[in-house]
Protein backbone atom coordinates (compact mmCIF):
# COMPACT_ATOMS: atom_id res chain seq x y z
CA UNK A 1 0.00 0.00 0.00
CA UNK A 2 1.37 3.39 -1.01
CA UNK A 3 1.00 5.50 2.09
CA UNK A 4 2.11 9.09 2.36
CA UNK A 5 2.18 10.57 5.85
CA UNK A 6 1.96 14.28 6.39
CA UNK A 7 2.96 15.55 9.83
CA UNK A 8 1.74 18.77 11.35
CA UNK A 9 4.27 21.23 12.71
CA UNK A 10 2.96 23.04 15.74
CA UNK A 11 4.93 26.20 15.31
CA UNK A 12 6.03 28.53 18.07
CA UNK A 13 3.46 31.24 17.60
CA UNK A 14 0.69 28.69 18.14
CA UNK A 15 1.96 27.16 21.35
CA UNK A 16 3.60 30.13 23.05
CA UNK A 17 2.02 33.26 24.51
CA UNK A 18 -0.10 34.94 21.84
CA UNK A 19 -1.77 38.28 21.64
CA UNK A 20 -5.50 38.42 21.18
CA UNK A 21 -5.16 39.20 17.46
CA UNK A 22 -3.46 36.84 15.04
CA UNK A 23 -0.90 38.66 12.88
CA UNK A 24 -2.75 41.90 13.46
CA UNK A 25 -5.96 40.59 11.91
CA UNK A 26 -8.69 42.01 14.11
CA UNK A 27 -11.29 40.17 12.09
CA UNK A 28 -10.01 36.98 13.66
CA UNK A 29 -11.59 37.95 17.00
CA UNK A 30 -15.41 38.12 17.16
CA UNK A 31 -16.38 41.65 18.11
CA UNK A 32 -18.61 40.53 20.96
CA UNK A 33 -15.84 38.82 22.95
CA UNK A 34 -13.06 41.43 22.87
CA UNK A 35 -9.92 39.95 24.39
CA UNK A 36 -11.63 36.79 25.58
CA UNK A 37 -10.17 33.48 24.40
CA UNK A 38 -11.37 31.90 21.18
CA UNK A 39 -10.55 28.73 19.27
CA UNK A 40 -9.31 28.46 15.70
CA UNK A 41 -8.51 25.67 13.26
CA UNK A 42 -4.97 25.01 12.03
CA UNK A 43 -3.67 22.71 9.29
CA UNK A 44 0.02 22.80 8.49
CA UNK A 45 1.08 19.82 6.33
CA UNK A 46 4.19 21.45 4.88
CA UNK A 47 5.65 22.74 8.14
CA UNK A 48 5.36 26.37 7.08
CA UNK A 49 3.90 29.31 8.96
CA UNK A 50 0.47 29.60 7.33
CA UNK A 51 -2.66 28.67 9.21
CA UNK A 52 -4.12 26.85 6.20
CA UNK A 53 -7.62 27.32 7.55
CA UNK A 54 -10.50 29.56 6.52
CA UNK A 55 -11.23 31.12 3.14
CA UNK A 56 -8.10 33.28 3.27
CA UNK A 57 -6.01 30.12 2.87
CA UNK A 58 -8.50 28.06 0.85
CA UNK A 59 -6.06 27.19 -1.94
CA UNK A 60 -3.55 25.87 0.60
CA UNK A 61 -6.12 23.37 1.84
CA UNK A 62 -6.16 21.38 -1.41
CA UNK A 63 -5.28 17.70 -0.99
CA UNK A 64 -2.64 16.57 -3.48
CA UNK A 65 -2.19 12.92 -2.53
CA UNK A 66 -1.61 10.57 -5.49
CA UNK A 67 -5.02 9.41 -6.69
CA UNK A 68 -3.93 5.77 -6.62
CA UNK A 69 -3.19 5.86 -2.88
CA UNK A 70 -5.29 3.65 -0.66
CA UNK A 71 -4.70 5.66 2.52
CA UNK A 72 -3.02 8.97 3.37
CA UNK A 73 -3.05 10.39 6.88
CA UNK A 74 -2.82 14.03 7.90
CA UNK A 75 -3.06 15.89 11.20
CA UNK A 76 -4.80 19.15 12.00
CA UNK A 77 -5.40 21.07 15.20
CA UNK A 78 -7.63 23.38 17.18
CA UNK A 79 -5.68 26.09 18.96
CA UNK A 80 -6.57 28.45 21.77
CA UNK A 81 -6.07 32.13 20.90
CA UNK A 82 -5.91 34.96 23.43
CA UNK A 83 -3.55 36.56 25.92
CA UNK A 84 -3.82 33.76 28.47
CA UNK A 85 -4.27 30.02 28.67
CA UNK A 86 -7.13 28.52 30.70
CA UNK A 87 -7.08 26.90 34.11
CA UNK A 88 -9.11 23.84 33.12
CA UNK A 89 -9.14 21.28 30.30
CA UNK A 90 -11.23 21.87 27.19
CA UNK A 91 -12.75 18.94 25.29
CA UNK A 92 -12.91 19.64 21.54
CA UNK A 93 -14.58 17.55 18.84
CA UNK A 94 -13.91 17.79 15.10
CA UNK A 95 -17.09 17.72 13.00
CA UNK A 96 -17.95 17.95 9.32
CA UNK A 97 -19.75 21.17 8.31
CA UNK A 98 -21.05 20.29 4.88
CA UNK A 99 -23.28 23.35 4.62
CA UNK A 100 -20.02 25.27 4.09
CA UNK A 101 -19.16 23.38 0.87
CA UNK A 102 -20.08 26.36 -1.33
CA UNK A 103 -18.26 29.03 0.68
CA UNK A 104 -15.52 29.54 -1.92
CA UNK A 105 -17.74 29.53 -5.01
CA UNK A 106 -17.43 33.30 -5.47
CA UNK A 107 -13.66 32.88 -5.74
CA UNK A 108 -13.21 29.76 -7.89
CA UNK A 109 -16.66 29.04 -9.42
CA UNK A 110 -16.16 25.33 -8.67
CA UNK A 111 -19.18 23.34 -7.50
CA UNK A 112 -17.63 20.87 -5.06
CA UNK A 113 -19.32 17.58 -4.30
CA UNK A 114 -19.49 16.38 -0.69
CA UNK A 115 -16.60 14.01 -0.10
CA UNK A 116 -18.10 10.49 0.10
CA UNK A 117 -18.16 8.84 3.52
CA UNK A 118 -15.94 5.99 2.35
CA UNK A 119 -13.21 8.43 1.20
CA UNK A 120 -12.19 9.53 4.70
CA UNK A 121 -12.13 8.41 8.33
CA UNK A 122 -11.36 10.35 11.48
CA UNK A 123 -8.64 8.49 13.35
CA UNK A 124 -8.78 11.03 16.19
CA UNK A 125 -11.95 13.15 16.27
CA UNK A 126 -11.96 14.27 19.91
CA UNK A 127 -9.06 15.99 21.61
CA UNK A 128 -8.35 17.79 24.85
CA UNK A 129 -6.63 21.12 25.21
CA UNK A 130 -5.02 20.69 28.59
CA UNK A 131 -5.12 23.42 31.24
CA UNK A 132 -2.24 25.79 30.55
CA UNK A 133 -1.85 24.49 26.99
CA UNK A 134 -3.13 25.82 23.66
CA UNK A 135 -3.39 22.92 21.23
CA UNK A 136 -5.58 19.89 20.60
CA UNK A 137 -4.60 17.60 17.72
CA UNK A 138 -6.70 15.43 15.41
CA UNK A 139 -5.97 12.93 12.65
CA UNK A 140 -7.89 12.09 9.52
CA UNK A 141 -7.18 9.44 6.92
CA UNK A 142 -8.13 10.02 3.27
CA UNK A 143 -8.66 7.32 0.63
CA UNK A 144 -7.85 8.99 -2.71
CA UNK A 145 -8.53 5.83 -4.70
CA UNK A 146 -12.20 6.12 -3.68
CA UNK A 147 -12.54 9.41 -5.58
CA UNK A 148 -13.13 10.13 -9.24
CA UNK A 149 -10.11 12.32 -10.20
CA UNK A 150 -12.19 14.20 -12.77
CA UNK A 151 -14.59 15.51 -10.11
CA UNK A 152 -14.09 18.09 -7.35
CA UNK A 153 -14.80 17.17 -3.73
CA UNK A 154 -14.75 19.01 -0.42
CA UNK A 155 -14.75 18.12 3.27
CA UNK A 156 -15.17 21.24 5.45
CA UNK A 157 -14.12 20.41 9.02
CA UNK A 158 -14.80 22.60 12.05
CA UNK A 159 -14.92 21.96 15.80
CA UNK A 160 -17.27 22.10 18.74
CA UNK A 161 -16.27 22.29 22.39
CA UNK A 162 -17.84 21.52 25.74
CA UNK A 163 -16.84 24.89 27.23
CA UNK A 164 -18.84 27.07 24.81
CA UNK A 165 -15.78 28.98 23.70
CA UNK A 166 -16.44 30.84 20.42
CA UNK A 167 -14.73 29.74 17.22
CA UNK A 168 -12.83 32.21 15.04
CA UNK A 169 -15.10 33.60 12.35
CA UNK A 170 -12.19 33.82 9.87
CA UNK A 171 -10.26 30.64 10.66
CA UNK A 172 -12.89 28.29 12.00
CA UNK A 173 -13.04 25.78 9.13
CA UNK A 174 -10.45 23.66 7.35
CA UNK A 175 -11.68 23.25 3.77
CA UNK A 176 -10.07 19.95 2.78
CA UNK A 177 -10.76 19.71 -0.94
CA UNK A 178 -9.77 17.95 -4.15
CA UNK A 179 -9.93 19.76 -7.47
CA UNK A 180 -11.14 17.53 -10.26
CA UNK A 181 -9.11 17.61 -13.45
CA UNK A 182 -9.16 15.18 -16.39
CA UNK A 183 -5.35 14.86 -16.50
CA UNK A 184 -4.72 14.79 -12.75
CA UNK A 185 -2.91 11.85 -11.27
CA UNK A 186 0.34 9.95 -11.10
CA UNK A 187 2.64 9.68 -14.12
CA UNK A 188 5.96 8.03 -14.86
CA UNK A 189 8.63 10.63 -15.60
CA UNK A 190 11.77 10.76 -17.78
CA UNK A 191 14.07 13.78 -17.86
CA UNK A 192 16.85 14.58 -20.36
CA UNK A 193 19.34 17.45 -20.11
CA UNK A 194 21.67 18.25 -23.02
CA UNK A 195 24.62 20.48 -22.22
CA UNK A 196 24.11 22.62 -25.32
CA UNK A 197 21.32 24.28 -27.24
CA UNK A 198 20.89 21.76 -30.06
CA UNK A 199 20.86 18.33 -28.37
CA UNK A 200 24.26 17.36 -29.79
CA UNK A 201 26.42 17.53 -26.67
CA UNK A 202 26.68 15.37 -23.59
CA UNK A 203 23.42 14.48 -21.86
CA UNK A 204 22.23 13.36 -18.45
CA UNK A 205 18.96 12.82 -16.64
CA UNK A 206 16.81 10.02 -15.29
CA UNK A 207 14.09 7.61 -16.35
CA UNK A 208 11.02 5.95 -14.84
CA UNK A 209 10.67 8.19 -11.83
CA UNK A 210 7.19 9.05 -10.60
CA UNK A 211 5.47 12.41 -10.23
CA UNK A 212 1.97 13.83 -9.85
CA UNK A 213 -0.06 16.15 -12.04
CA UNK A 214 -1.49 18.29 -9.23
CA UNK A 215 -4.62 20.28 -10.16
CA UNK A 216 -4.60 24.05 -9.78
CA UNK A 217 -8.02 24.36 -11.39
CA UNK A 218 -10.26 22.11 -13.50
CA UNK A 219 -8.24 23.15 -16.57
CA UNK A 220 -4.70 23.59 -15.22
CA UNK A 221 -2.13 21.55 -13.33
CA UNK A 222 1.34 21.89 -11.92
CA UNK A 223 4.09 19.30 -12.33
CA UNK A 224 7.84 19.71 -11.68
CA UNK A 225 10.50 20.03 -14.33
CA UNK A 226 13.69 18.08 -13.77
CA UNK A 227 16.02 21.05 -14.19
CA UNK A 228 17.99 22.74 -11.40
CA UNK A 229 15.76 23.42 -8.35
CA UNK A 230 12.83 21.80 -10.17
CA UNK A 231 10.22 24.55 -10.33
CA UNK A 232 6.80 23.49 -11.57
CA UNK A 233 5.42 23.80 -15.02
CA UNK A 234 1.95 25.27 -15.19
CA UNK A 235 0.06 23.32 -17.88
CA UNK A 236 -3.25 24.78 -19.09
CA UNK A 237 -5.80 23.51 -21.60
CA UNK A 238 -9.37 23.86 -22.81
CA UNK A 239 -12.01 21.24 -22.03
CA UNK A 240 -14.94 21.10 -24.44
CA UNK A 241 -17.33 18.38 -23.28
CA UNK A 242 -14.41 16.11 -22.44
CA UNK A 243 -12.33 16.92 -25.51
CA UNK A 244 -9.10 18.58 -24.41
CA UNK A 245 -7.24 21.04 -26.60
CA UNK A 246 -5.00 24.11 -26.73
CA UNK A 247 -2.41 22.74 -24.33
CA UNK A 248 0.15 25.28 -23.16
CA UNK A 249 3.05 25.00 -20.73
CA UNK A 250 5.05 27.69 -18.93
CA UNK A 251 7.35 27.70 -15.95
CA UNK A 252 4.93 28.54 -13.14
CA UNK A 253 4.80 32.35 -13.01
CA UNK A 254 4.80 32.41 -9.21
CA UNK A 255 7.99 30.30 -9.10
CA UNK A 256 10.16 31.47 -12.00
CA UNK A 257 11.73 34.45 -10.22
CA UNK A 258 13.07 32.50 -7.23
CA UNK A 259 13.98 29.45 -9.30
CA UNK A 260 15.46 31.02 -12.43
CA UNK A 261 15.65 34.82 -12.47
CA UNK A 262 17.36 35.13 -9.10
CA UNK A 263 19.90 32.49 -10.23
CA UNK A 264 20.70 34.23 -13.55
CA UNK A 265 18.92 31.52 -15.54
CA UNK A 266 17.10 32.75 -18.65
CA UNK A 267 14.53 30.80 -20.65
CA UNK A 268 15.55 31.41 -24.27
CA UNK A 269 13.00 29.20 -26.04
CA UNK A 270 9.89 27.26 -25.09
CA UNK A 271 8.51 25.58 -23.22
CA UNK A 272 6.71 23.72 -25.99
CA UNK A 273 4.35 20.88 -25.14
CA UNK A 274 3.28 17.86 -27.17
CA UNK A 275 0.36 15.68 -26.02
CA UNK A 276 -0.81 12.39 -27.48
CA UNK A 277 -4.42 11.70 -28.45
CA UNK A 278 -5.48 9.96 -25.24
CA UNK A 279 -3.65 12.38 -22.90
CA UNK A 280 -1.34 9.71 -21.52
CA UNK A 281 1.94 11.17 -22.77
CA UNK A 282 3.13 14.74 -22.32
CA UNK A 283 6.51 15.93 -23.63
CA UNK A 284 7.78 19.40 -22.77
CA UNK A 285 10.98 20.96 -24.10
CA UNK A 286 12.69 24.27 -23.42
CA UNK A 287 16.14 25.83 -23.58
CA UNK A 288 17.82 27.97 -20.93
CA UNK A 289 21.03 29.95 -20.66
CA UNK A 290 22.55 29.75 -17.17
CA UNK A 291 25.01 32.59 -17.53
CA UNK A 292 27.77 30.50 -19.02
CA UNK A 293 26.18 27.72 -21.09
CA UNK A 294 22.99 26.63 -22.78
CA UNK A 295 20.91 23.68 -21.57
CA UNK A 296 18.33 21.89 -23.71
CA UNK A 297 15.78 20.28 -21.38
CA UNK A 298 13.04 17.73 -21.95
CA UNK A 299 10.54 16.29 -19.49
CA UNK A 300 8.39 13.34 -20.55
CA UNK A 301 5.40 12.23 -18.45
CA UNK A 302 3.56 9.07 -19.39
CA UNK A 303 1.29 6.25 -18.21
Amino acid sequence: MNRLIFKIALIAFVVSGLTSCLDGDNGNIPTDVGDSPILQMTWNPNEGTNLNAGLNYFNSQALTFPITDDADTTSFAVTLQGPNTLGSDISVTAVVKMDAKGDNYANDSIEYLPMPDDAYDFLVSTSTIKAGDRTGEFQIIFHPNKLDPTLSYILPVTATNASDLPLSSNYGIVYFHVIGNPIAGTFSWDYIRYNDQTKTGASSGFTEESTTFAPVSPTSIKVPTGYYVQPNYLITFKNTDGVLSDFKAVIAPDEIKAAFTDNNIEVVSGPTITVNEDYTRFEINYVVFNGSAYRNLTDIYYK
